[in-house]
């Protein structure tokens, strides 16, 4: 809900698009992840990156060093820290302040984020460190659960000082003010989940939020907490466009229940508390002729576009038409970008070149959730249909997340589909949809429309009269 807000904010803020990059801006530069200067906090910032999780964790599998240590199990991060340098001693690099509150053990510490510099040489790396045990011994506190009584007097009166919270949490007051409330407050710290109690396919590799749906989708009511994207505010979720593709992955998950999902509940945005947006899964009958469809679209697509990179690129356009027909609008927004970009008049910091950039993310995500569903599908029971082989077979094309579209990327992925023949292979597909193969076709033909307007001009030297209503500029601009 925070990230929401945020984003909020940062949409009213800088209302007209975004911030410019720096002069020079070179997006292979060398990053300092740690700068000396701090910058400041008063400003809005966006959100932060969508798949930055998932993408640690496959930059570690594919590390030499690093891919036989690295596994992902159910559970809280936390729990499985503050277990492993109790155990081992050692130092969790994190952001939450909550680590502490867990039992660390005699040798084990906390260093944030935040508190890390580094020296001008870029060599060495320093940072606060923060022992549980030590600073329980000079609050005077017991070192087993000290700091998680102290947090537990300031949860129940946010208003004392912390000498009184000392004070309070030697004698331990409030546990005994209201044992149930301290109860469920200390389970979330003291519920020892170890991977050797959680059963874990080893042989399927899944994205942390794909694995919590296919681990909760015999739960009454499954919910799939999706990455939160970069989009605009203002409009329609960035995640609605490929909203088709995941009811297939949803609807494949039925395969390994065995039993209907009527609905997932899908988390996008939360600017408010909300139960999740219901999306319908196709019945089990249905899906494999909802899996024929996708893959007669992408099989033509791959046949037709000569290039790895413009194929997903196509089909994130063609679920963008595909929607805006749905919704009974006339122009795609992806439509809108691309004659841009053949006018070369894009501007990659506008609100609509974002969202569409978002929407592209939201696509390609989508068919990685597809992938991986069905990777686990194939090991459990029958396995996979011919029809979902086939499917399978072209999703084993789709790139990995580094080569996702970027802010920095995009004008030249947006490219690609006009160079490589991505918006004839549109026109073929939406063949049935008459108001859009005209504008297919007019982002193809710039040069004949240019040549139409000079003969135009050349026919009607005289300027048009200024109108008196001060609204024709909006007029002329829709």
């Amino acid at each position: 809900m925070r990230t929401s807000k945020d984003l909020q904010g940062f949409h009213r803020k800088y209302a007209n698009g975004m911030t410019q990059g720096r002069t020079g801006w070179n997006s292979n530069r060398r990053v300092d992840l740690f700068p000396e200067a701090q910058p400041s906090h008063s400003g809005v910032s966006p959100p932060p990156p969508a798949f930055f999780v998932p993408s640690i964790i496959d930059a570690l599998r594919q590390s030499e060093h690093n891919a036989s240590q690295t596994k992902v199990v159910p559970g809280e991060a936390d729990v499985f820290c503050a277990q492993y340098v109790r155990e081992h001693g050692g130092t969790v690099l994190t952001s939450d302040s909550d680590l502490l509150v867990h039992n660390l053990g005699p040798n084990g510490s906390v260093v944030f984020f935040s508190d890390i510099e580094s020296n001008p040489a870029g060599t060495e790396l320093t940072g606060l460190q923060f022992k549980s045990s030590d600073i329980c011994e000079r609050l005077s506190l017991q070192p087993e659960d000290g700091l998680s009584c102290l947090a537990f007097e300031l949860i129940m009166d946010p208003h004392i000082t912390l000498e009184q919270a000392v004070s309070k949490a030697k004698s331990k007051y409030s546990i005994a003010a209201y044992p149930g409330a301290h109860k469920e407050f200390i389970e979330q710290y003291l519920s020892p989940e170890t991977g050797s109690q959680i059963p874990v396919e080893a042989s399927v590799v899944l994205d942390p939020r794909i694995s919590e749906i296919v681990l909760r989708c015999r739960d009454k009511k499954p919910a799939m907490y999706l990455p939160f994207l970069l989009d605009s505010p203002t409009r329609t979720s960035a995640w609605e466009s490929s909203k088709d593709i995941r009811q297939l992955a949803y609807g494949i998950l039925q395969t390994v229940t065995g039993s209907p999902i009527p609905t997932v509940a899908e988390f996008r945005r939360l600017d408010q508390p909300s139960a999740g947006t219901p999306i319908k899964v196709p019945p089990i009958s249905e899906v494999e002729m909802d899996a024929a469809v996708l893959e007669d679209v992408l099989s033509l697509i791959i046949k037709n576009v000569k290039n790895s990179k413009a194929v997903w690129m196509t089909l994130s356009v063609y679920q963008d038409v595909v929607m805006t027909t749905s919704q009974g609008k006339v122009q795609p927004l992806s439509l809108k970008l691309l004659q841009q970009a053949v006018d070369e008049k894009l501007d990659i910091t506008s609100w609509e070149c974002v969202h569409f950039l978002a929407q592209c993310q939201a696509t390609y995500y989508s068919l990685r959730m597809l992938q991986q569903i069905m990777q686990y599908a194939a090991t459990q029971g029958k396995g996979l249909s011919p029809a979902l082989k086939e499917l399978q077979d072209c999703l084993s094309r789709l790139p990995s997340l580094p080569d996702f579209p970027t802010i920095f990327n995009f004008p030249e992925m947006l490219q690609l589909i006009i160079d490589k023949r991505g918006l004839s292979c549109l026109t073929k597909i939406c063949a049935d949809q008459d108001d859009m193969v005209p504008q297919l076709e007019a982002i193809m033909q710039p040069k004949k429309q240019q040549k139409s307007n000079k003969r135009k001009n050349s026919q009607e030297p005289e300027a048009r009269p200024r109108s008196n209503n001060p609204f024709a500029l909006l007029d002329a601009e829709c």
